[in-house]
């Protein structure tokens, strides 16, 4: 990591996920580890899963209907040190494309919950999952090429598949798009008024598998085959061949695609980002009063994919404010 973080806490939120487990093992495989406390729902507490280091603490918690007193006597800290020092916000009810409205509504609980709560106890930076599937609307837009979607783009939520019977068994992102996309809204709103104090990072993340996370697998349905939506006419869509839309599609998922080395490059950058504490002067351009500017008072948000061929993501505002280079192309 790229400062000594042993005195250091984070607190990474659905901690025992398949982000926040990958990131978490990332985190203390440094020299000098920080703390990571991994909160997590109690129905998904396996102590399986629990990385193997004397620095990391499970700790239960459903950030849906948490008690308000536990949570902040952990974001405060136990009297031993000086609290939690960055919040990584991982947590959803159902973090798939296929997320229904009252799930959605769930996770926005989640994420207000927490950016309340480190707030209320001075947490320096907070850093929100947020989705490619924000602006998945650009999926068939073709009036945009690559490199066109940037971070200060206006919102278009959803990725809707092109095939009928691939929509129905993936979903269309939709909902889950707009927990993301009220997450950022949020992280805008608290660090123009805490900014000094507390920090907001909005990663818009690609599609990081679980595991190896190769790009051989990614597919036009969204998702892994695991969590996709069982229909009567599922055996005859996974049986029957690729549809056009599913081909054409298919190019959009891996122009999405996050590698596990560029995810945990950017997620560590996100921690010691320089983000502004003060509000610059609305007057000087026309891009200070932008409604959708990706860099104010407290707030950034960049995109966070690999540098895969052709891709809508404009990477470059990554590259200046997390110095991080994408290394992988999922169409290499």
């Amino acid at each position: 990591m790229p400062k000594n973080t042993s005195q250091r806490t984070i607190v990474i939120t659905g901690g025992l996920g398949n982000l926040g487990s990958k990131l978490c093992r990332h985190l203390l495989s440094d020299a000098t580890p920080p703390k990571v406390i991994l909160l997590e729902h109690p129905a998904f507490i396996d102590a399986k899963k629990a990385p193997p280091h004397p620095n990391a603490t499970i700790v239960p918690c459903d950030l849906g209907s948490p008690n308000l007193n536990e949570l902040e006597a952990i974001l405060r800290g136990d009297g031993n040190d000086d609290g939690v020092d960055t919040v990584i916000h991982f947590s959803a009810v159902n973090p798939y494309p296929n997320a229904g409205w009252s799930e959605s509504a769930q996770s926005m609980d989640h994420t207000f919950n927490i950016f309340q709560m480190a707030v209320k106890c001075h947490v320096r930076r907070v850093i929100l999952t947020s989705s490619n599937h924000v602006m998945g609307g650009y999926k068939d837009d073709t009036s945009f090429g690559p490199s066109s979607v940037h971070p200060n783009s206006p919102p278009n939520v959803g990725t809707v598949p092109l095939d009928p019977n691939t929509l129905k068994i993936s979903g269309d992102a939709k909902a889950y798009a707009a927990a993301k996309l009220a997450g950022e809204r949020l992280a805008m709103t608290l660090g123009s008024m805490y900014g000094g104090i507390t920090s907001f990072v909005v990663l818009r993340i690609g599609w990081c598998q679980p595991g190896e996370n190769l790009p051989n697998t990614l597919c036009a349905a969204g998702s892994p085959p695991e969590f996709l939506l069982e229909t009567e006419d599922s055996n005859a869509t996974n049986n029957g061949g690729m549809s056009e839309g599913d081909a054409k599609d298919e190019i959009w998922f891996k122009q999405m695609w996050l590698s596990n080395r560029d995810y945990l490059r950017y997620f560590e950058a996100a921690i010691d980002l320089d983000v502004p504490t003060v509000e610059s002067d609305t007057s000087a351009s026309h891009e200070m009063q932008h409604v959708h500017r990706h860099v104010r008072k407290g707030f950034v948000l960049v995109n966070a994919m690999s540098a895969n061929s052709d891709a809508k993501w404009n990477l470059d505002e990554t590259k200046r404010l997390l110095g991080v280079v994408s290394q992988d192309d999922s169409l290499a």
